[in-house]
């Protein structure tokens, strides 16, 4: 590789934030060609969001500290280029769209940032509709963001950095927001520009989607550190599966080669939920609109009292809609929502809030406080819980969410919190409370695969909690933890069962832009006729186990799996 070729070049990187004891990365020294695209995993807190600093220039212009090594775009050192400068040539995604868009519409986001740089206006407008057509988002021009879903706005940010033509692409965890159809179609996107002559950086947890883009490169990083870089093969190799989502069949040829001592401990499916007790929540043909349209068309649907409930679906087919109905957020246009057996026809948001503790998918959306302590407690003075308690009610919800062990974590301010801090934050405000039910928006966007499964299984064991309802587009969680989905699509529930019945039907799955995935293909290979969903290391256990147990099996290639066949009809 020629130094022409380098677009990004980083060398003997090592950054300390300012109030920090420890640097946040260590001795980084990576380059991306024109033409390539470089994948970056590894698990919350390795380092991702400081590296996509350094490279956008934020790092040392916008977040002070102590930097050693350099930075190089294009052959000009950033700590010497003014970021308006770097903005030109290096585009940036943000993790969390609600903090990168700031146009009233899809137009004006759009138009946004060639307008700041001095393009004319008949530029401008070919620009949008050259972007919109290659992101996807055509049909939302002319659209209030504020109306958008965050899929939608995720769609929204990307195009807004294409709008510039960077020659650079940065992109931050973006498949969480988005359902797995539209993320497969942005991945294209990615190596669409690759294959264009920009230089892409794609970070993400959810590595076996993240493959789609053929990077051509993987940075696994831990503790700061560079643990690999090179193909994706030796990447495949060397990761923690339960950091980051890896394809089944690597994870079922790890297990075949360290094969554990104790046999594999297989949790019963759930007791069918008990139709005659009333539900929680009930939808009783019930439309809303956001603005001029209407999102939920006539719906019926009922969430048990003592159960958890995964929804999916497109983006913009209405999950979110769903609940911010039930929470009082927004009215219904026709039908009615119940809540325990009555309308809340009357009943206050703070009211419902003692129902059910609504996490968003944007965490920063729900925080307005000068301190965590004061973001914490609000709900609490306001509803005049006993003052007496709070200091005690702060701590028991900060160790519930694992945010105790943070240094001053009550006096800080929660917007200098990293994402997955926020969105812990955020549980922790609506446990405040007391709810009995948990409506969680994308419960793991921000978070690595071992963070997010164990604060679902966290979620599960917070005493007085009685339900958990997910809106998600993680498929693999949502059938290894839910009772039952629940499908919408434009706004209809099209369908609800236990799991392995809903995807019985694959076109219908399909149709809501869901994608089987290596993991489900697995499932139904090795447990057919068996109930409930096992996650990737129980199945892989499971099946090592059996393969042991059975008298001359060699292991290793009878019965083998992979993700790329179409698996059992």
């Amino acid at each position: 590789m020629t130094g022409g070729d380098r677009f990004l070049e980083i060398e003997g990187l090592t950054f300390r934030y300012r109030r920090a004891r420890e640097p946040a990365i260590r001795d980084i020294t990576i380059d991306v060609a024109r033409g390539e695209i470089l994948l970056v995993a590894g698990p919350s807190g390795c380092g991702k969001s400081t590296l996509i600093r350094a490279m956008n220039g934020l790092i040392p212009h916008a977040y002070p500290g102590g930097l050693e090594g350099s930075v190089r775009i294009q052959g000009r050192e950033t700590r010497e280029t003014k970021l308006r400068d770097l903005a030109r040539t290096v585009g940036t995604v943000l993790q969390d769209p609600a903090k990168q868009i700031i146009g009233a519409t899809v137009d004006g986001e759009l138009a946004f940032g060639p307008e700041n740089l001095g393009l004319a206006q008949p530029e401008i407008q070919a620009r949008i509709e050259e972007v919109a057509v290659q992101a996807g988002i055509r049909h939302l021009l002319g659209r209030d963001t504020a109306a958008l879903s965050g899929g939608e706005r995720q769609l929204v940010a990307v195009a807004g950095s294409l709008m510039l033509r960077p020659g650079l692409l940065v992109v931050d965890e973006p498949l969480a927001n988005l359902d797995p159809e539209t993320a497969a179609h942005l991945l294209s996107i990615l190596r669409d520009l690759a294959a264009a002559g920009n230089a892409v950086v794609l970070v993400e947890h959810r590595v076996e989607e993240a493959l789609e883009a053929r990077p051509d490169r993987v940075l696994y990083l831990e503790d700061g550190r560079e643990r690999y870089l090179g193909p994706v093969e030796g990447f495949l190799a060397v990761a923690d599966p339960e950091a980051v989502k890896l394809p089944f069949e690597v994870i079922l040829a790890r297990a075949r080669a360290n094969p554990s001592a104790d046999p594999p401990r297989i949790q019963a499916a759930p007791p069918a939920s008990d139709e005659v007790a009333p539900p929680r929540l009930a939808y009783r043909g019930v439309s809303a609109r956001l603005g001029d349209a209407e999102i939920l068309h006539g719906v019926d649907a009922r969430f048990g009292a003592r159960e958890v409930v995964a929804v999916l679906g497109p983006n913009g087919a209405g999950k979110t809609t769903l609940f911010r109905t039930a929470m009082g957020l927004l009215p219904v246009s026709a039908g009615e929502v119940v809540v325990d057996g009555a309308p809340i026809v009357g009943r206050t948001v703070a009211d419902l809030a003692t129902v059910f503790g609504y996490v968003f998918q944007s965490p920063s959306q729900m925080l307005f406080s000068r301190t965590v302590r004061e973001e914490v407690l609000f709900g609490p003075r306001n509803l005049k819980f006993e003052a007496a308690g709070f200091e005690a009610l702060l701590d028991e919800v900060l160790a519930r969410t694992s945010l105790i062990d943070l240094e001053d974590i009550r006096e800080r301010p929660p917007l200098t919190l990293s994402f997955g801090q926020q969105k812990r934050l955020a549980l922790a405000i609506a446990l405040a409370l007391r709810p009995r039910t948990l409506i969680l928006d994308e419960p793991s966007s921000g978070q690595d695969h071992r963070t997010s499964t164990a604060f679902l299984a966290a979620v599960r064991a917070i005493a007085g909690i009685e339900s958990l309802y997910l809106i998600t587009h993680d498929v693999d969680l949502a059938l290894t933890h839910a009772d039952r989905i629940l499908l919408l699509r434009d706004g209809r529930v099209v369908a609800d069962g236990p799991p392995a019945t809903v995807i019985e039907d694959e076109d219908r799955w399909r149709s809501c832009n869901l994608r089987p995935t290596s993991l489900m293909r697995a499932n139904a290979h090795w447990r057919a006729g068996r109930s409930g969903f096992l996650d990737a290391t129980s199945l892989a256990r499971s099946i090592v186990h059996e393969e042991r147990s059975t008298p001359g099996h060699a292991g290793g290639k009878e019965g083998s799996f992979s993700s790329h066949d179409p698996g059992p009809e």
